[in-house]
């Protein structure tokens, strides 16, 4: 049996979990002294009401190796395959704990556990790991889903609208002149996730011309239509849902599932209520894709 292991960063929630059969390990957030599990003792809606109230961003931190040994050194018990899907390594020392926790659980057992870098962040993670699910239930084996994985990674993409400059201005990322010149201008940041890296690709004025320049974006990637899409959205619905109906009549032939998440404290520590995006995978141009890799191996 193959055991698909993964930080609560990837924002799937607890009932999708369940029934994908994966286990979600929670990243810790602080608010002051107090100090909660994602997901476990906090919930994303209990979060944004804290994160509207404070004068100071919250800190979240990685799970530490010991936490990921554990949780290892179960499933090997069990007789499980792992494979580990986690956060960007750019963004979280999270992949490196898990690597290291992994690492000296093969030492001791001799058994291989695979660790995969997502390249990218909650709703991209998402998607990788509902990938990975998908050929763990086909019955492939676990070489195959890694290798697979691997190539995916390279070609998920996701890019945002950022709901609001308040946060990117308590967390020192933008100066507060800058920040009152932006709000007044009504300047809406539209950020992608390039190289496992949060970039900002373009500032539009308004979330109409940010939701274009998001579309001419997925239009330029050349996505494919077979695979999942996910949107995601921080305590903003309707915003959503007028973006997901723009988004399908330019990829009105999608035969992938599209699934609509809520996005957690990991990203939304940072960008706020009112942020939202989809994520998707690019039509690979060339080289190997993750289809062809499975098929073939």
């Amino acid at each position: 049996m193959l055991r698909i292991i993964a930080d609560s960063t990837c924002d799937i929630s607890k009932e999708d979990a369940n029934k994908m059969g994966i286990q979600i390990i929670p990243i810790s957030v602080r608010f002051g002294k107090e100090e909660f599990l994602d997901g476990v003792e906090i919930t994303h809606e209990e979060f944004y009401k804290r994160l509207a109230e404070c004068e100071e961003l919250p800190k979240t931190s990685q799970p530490s190796p010991d936490t990921f040994m554990k949780v290892f050194e179960e499933a090997v018990a069990a007789g499980d395959d792992v494979l580990g899907i986690f956060i960007s390594s750019e963004l979280s020392g999270t992949y490196q704990s898990a690597c290291l926790a992994a690492s000296d659980i093969e030492e001791e057992t001799g058994k291989k556990l695979y660790m995969v870098d997502s390249r990218n962040a909650s709703i991209g993670t998402a998607l990788l790991i509902r990938e990975a699910v998908k050929l763990r239930d086909a019955r492939k084996n676990t070489s195959d889903i890694v290798a697979a994985c691997t190539e995916m990674s390279k070609h998920i993409k996701l890019t945002a609208v950022v709901g609001s400059l308040k946060y990117l201005k308590m967390g020192g990322r933008l100066l507060g002149a800058a920040a009152f010149a932006g709000t007044m201008l009504h300047i809406t940041p539209v950020v992608s996730i390039e190289d496992g890296k949060v970039v900002v690709i373009g500032k539009t004025r308004g979330k109409k011309a940010a939701e274009k320049l998001m579309h001419e974006k997925l239009l330029d990637d050349g996505l494919s239509l077979k695979r999942d899409f996910t949107f995601g959205h921080i305590n903003c619905h309707e915003s959503l849902d007028t973006f997901i109906n723009k988004s399908l009549t330019y990829i009105s032939d999608v035969t992938g599932n599209v699934n609509v998440s809520s996005i957690g404290c990991s990203v939304g520590t940072h960008v706020g209520p009112g942020t939202y995006g989809i994520a998707y995978i690019e039509a690979a141009e060339s080289g190997m894709n993750c289809e062809s890799i499975v098929k073939t191996a």
